[in-house]
């Protein structure tokens, strides 16, 4: 066995690493989003797709399957070692709610009735109460959609996940739970080339077309971890695959078909065999502990809620009135600076504000009400 088999920590362990892989997450996500607005200055040239550095960012929406193969891990993880507890449903359940609830349905008040958005019909409103808003988009049923709420697609789909995922658990055995995971995998691609055959435009947001992120990040915590050799392969695989896609269709976007076709596969491995790494190989795990990493890992649910609001305040900010004449400044950065490097300061800046939001969050409420999940004790000697 060898030296990385031996010293990595097994699932029930705390793996800081992982905070730093959320953090990137987090990051990917933000970036590309901030991409949206073009080079945020008037007079500035609008961006999407014509550089290298656009293409690339372009291919953030990976951060959400690195996400969702996080959470199948860790939430499989704790289940199984929980599943003998007293309260096990109970206790998961409440957990969960403790941690998702407060903040999520505190910004959905904000979007839906307080700030000035884009308005919601009475079902959209109830889809989203219910977290299965990621149907209606799948569908096309949002009148009037708001991209600032539209990022809680992927919230809803976790949610369903966790509906269903810990009974499955409950009653079958380890070898059929492992069955169960890979059975996902594959049901999930096959899904996505159905959906597109039958003309559906986005299967990608209907959580059985996910199910192969989700069921990849269980099987990882279901068996004993790879050798590093085939998580680098995976990762490297998935990072050429993603990127090969989006050159040979001219788009690096999730909605194109050939990126749900192939580009979500290129992202699952990318995905899978980026925590196989960081699990496996000590370097790639302390890079993944470098702090600014894990502090947006730390913080990454309220960025991720947030992020969209900050990065559309900014643009506002940074465009100002667009009928008054640019000023000197801004004329010198359209005209000196490369339109990637301003789009990336711009991104950065998007970055820095979100994590003060979600700091913000974390210490004056989020903490408060997990302090509550010490009357519902998870059972694998977790606080």
């Amino acid at each position: 066995m060898s030296l990385a088999h031996s010293t990595v920590p097994q699932p029930h362990a705390r793996v800081e690493a992982l905070d730093g892989v959320r953090g990137l997450a987090v990051l990917l996500v933000v970036m590309m989003h901030a991409m949206f607005f073009g080079v945020p200055l008037p007079g500035g040239p609008q961006l999407l797709d014509a550089t290298i550095y656009a293409r690339l960012v372009g291919l953030g929406w990976c951060g959400v399957d690195v996400f969702f193969v996080l959470s199948g891990f860790l939430i499989t993880g704790i289940l199984v070692r929980s599943k003998e507890a007293p309260h096990y449903l109970r206790n998961f359940y409440a957990r969960r709610a403790l941690r998702i609830f407060p903040l999520y349905y505190a910004v959905l008040v904000l979007l839906l009735f307080v700030l000035p958005r884009p308005s919601a019909t009475g079902g959209e409103i109830a889809a989203y109460f219910l977290y299965v808003q990621n149907f209606v988009q799948a569908f096309g049923g949002d009148t009037h959609p708001d991209l600032a709420r539209d990022v809680t697609w992927s919230l809803a789909i976790e949610e369903q996940f966790y509906l269903v995922w810990p009974t499955v658990v409950l009653f079958a055995k380890r070898r059929t739970l492992v069955r169960i995971a890979a059975a996902m995998v594959g049901f999930a691609i096959a899904a996505r080339f159905v959906g597109l055959e039958l003309g559906l435009s986005k299967p990608f947001f209907l959580t059985f077309c996910r199910f192969d992120a989700l069921g990849a990040g269980a099987l990882l915590a279901l068996v004993p971890p790879p050798r590093r050799a085939i998580g680098w392969a995976l990762l490297l695989g998935g990072v050429v695959s993603m990127v090969s896609v989006a050159y040979a269709t001219d788009n690096s976007l999730p909605s194109h078909p050939a990126m749900q076709r192939w580009g979500m596969i290129g992202a699952l491995a990318l995905a899978s065999g980026l925590l196989m790494v960081v699990r496996v190989d000590p370097k790639a795990a302390k890079a993944f502990t470098w702090r600014p990493l894990r502090s947006l890992g730390h913080y990454s649910y309220c960025i991720y809620l947030v992020h969209f609001l900050v990065v559309e305040k900014l643009a506002e900010r940074c465009y100002g009135d667009l009928n008054k004449p640019a000023t000197a400044l801004q004329e010198w950065l359209v005209a000196n600076v490369t339109s990637s490097v301003l789009l990336c300061g711009f991104g950065l800046a998007c970055l820095s504000v979100s994590w003060g939001v979600g700091w913000c969050s974390w210490h004056l409420f989020e903490r408060h009400a997990l302090a509550c999940k010490r009357f519902f004790p998870s059972g694998d000697g977790r606080s």
